[in-house]
Parts: structure tokens; C-alpha cells; sequence
């Protein structure tokens, strides 16, 4: 399987990163960060670090949806990450559980950032829209390990209200028809596409997870595409980046 050319941006966009270097840190402009009422980011465990460079940019309201988050997360990982700390003589993964705790702890003090304990099902999306009362135009990030499938129609038919998409795509060689179903429908255009290499190879050697920007009216720095962008990481660091192949 080699990605079909629909998933390939057409030209080179002006990107930032935003959020810590290789797996969480993601490429968007600053115009559509700027552009944003409020961002509603599903998935966020235990790293918020897009969030923060988001605020830097732009201090509107963010709405952070995540089931994991429960009270008990934080105690039960770092008792885990102590006993394996410990174990291995390595202090180091400790350390950085640490501050990813403080981290986390820190952003949710912040005003108007709001933490929902929820799983993102169908109709979630609807849902949110139903009880809150939201100023458009809407920042999606989206990180939910393989449920974004059963949102995609939801955000096609309020696509209108949103001016920039993140969303990373799971098992892509299995959902490859609802991506680019998904991609025709969704009316902003593809701006970035980065393989996540901490997801498998398919058979040919291809990413089955892939991060995809969406952004309404972006900004081109030229013509020519460059892939990998100057900005990207692998996801993995210790890993060699996957390779993008078109056709």
C-alpha cells in the first residue's frame, strides 16, 4: 500500500510547531491558532504540551476531553513509574513522570481550561455542541487511539464552524476508505501529513498512523512541497522516521 495522492498537500504551507519536541508536538500556522475561538482538544493523558504553546499564541478557552484522567491516574503512574525507576536503576523516566505531573497539574489551574472525563463516542461531538455555548470558529485536536472514525461525519456537518483540524489517524491500512472519504468531504485544506512512527509498518513498509492538519484559506510559502517538513520530528526518537510514499 502506498498513500493515495489525496493525502499529499499540494503545496508547501507556512507551519509552526506547536507542543514538545518528537510524540505530542504538532505543525499548524500561527494564523489559524490566532484565527480560533476556542480550542476543544479530544485526548490528552498525560501531556498538554500543545495546549500550552497553543496559549502562548492565542488565550481563548480550551475544553480538554480525555476518560483516562480520572483522579486515581496520576497516583496510580507515578507509583508504577517509581517501582520501575527503581527496578532498573534509571530515575530518569521517573524524573520525566515528574514533571509531566506538574505539567498537567499546572495547565488545569489555568482559567478557563475546563476537563471533561469522558470517552468520545458517536454523537460526542453533537453532544458537546448541545450543552456548551461556543463562539465560533472552533481549533479541533484530536488524539483518540483509534475512535476519531466514529466522529468524522459529526465534524463534516459543523465543518463550517471550525478553522483548523489535528487529528491522528490509527490503522490506517484497515480505515484507508474513510480517511479519504473523510477527506473529500471535509471542506478545509490539508496543510501537513506526518507519519507517527511508534505505530507499525504495514507489509510494504508504510505508517499506519499517520497526523494530519486541516486549515481553512492557509497560507503557501511556495509551490513545491517538502516532505519531511523542517519543523517535523520522528514521534519515536530513537527510531528512524517512516518514509511517505504517494501514487
Amino acid at each position: 500500500m502506498t498513500l493515495p495522492l489525496i493525502l499529499k498537500p499540494e503545496k508547501n504551507y507556512k507551519l509552526s510547531r506547536f507542543g514538545r519536541s518528537n510524540d505530542g508536538g504538532y505543525l499548524v500556522s500561527s494564523q489559524s491558532v490566532l484565527k480560533a475561538k476556542i480550542l476543544i482538544s479530544f485526548g490528552i493523558l498525560d501531556d498538554v504540551s500543545f495546549e500550552f504553546d497553543f496559549l502562548k499564541v492565542n488565550k481563548i478557552p480550551i475544553l480538554c476531553f480525555d476518560h483516562t484522567l480520572k483522579k486515581s491516574y496520576w497516583k496510580k503512574r507515578l507509583f508504577n513509574d517509581l517501582g520501575a525507576a527503581i527496578y532498573n536503576l534509571n530515575w530518569k523516566f521517573l524524573l520525566n513522570t515528574i514533571n509531566r505531573y506538574f505539567e498537567s497539574k499546572n495547565f488545569f489551574k489555568l482559567d478557563n481550561i475546563t476537563l471533561f472525563n469522558k470517552t468520545i463516542t458517536a454523537g460526542s461531538v453533537k453532544e458537546i455542541f448541545k450543552k456548551q455555548n461556543l463562539m465560533k470558529p472552533f481549533f479541533f485536536k484530536i488524539d483518540i487511539e483509534g475512535s476519531e472514525y466514529r466522529i468524522l461525519q459529526e465534524l463534516i456537518e459543523i465543518q463550517d464552524s471550525i478553522c483548523a483540524l489535528i487529528i491522528e489517524f490509527h490503522d490506517i491500512d484497515l480505515h484507508l476508505e474513510k480517511i479519504i472519504h473523510f477527506t473529500k468531504e471535509f471542506d478545509l485544506t490539508l496543510t501537513h501529513i506526518h507519519p507517527n512512527n511508534y505505530g507499525e509498518k504495514d507489509k510494504n513498509g508504510n505508517p499506519t498512523v499517520v497526523e494530519l492538519t486541516f486549515e481553512r484559506n492557509p497560507t503557501a510559502n511556495s509551490n513545491d512541497l517538502s516532505l519531511p517538513n523542517i519543523s517535523d520530528q520522528p514521534n519515536n526518537p530513537a527510531a528512524t522516521d517512516i518514509e511517505l510514499k504517494f501514487k
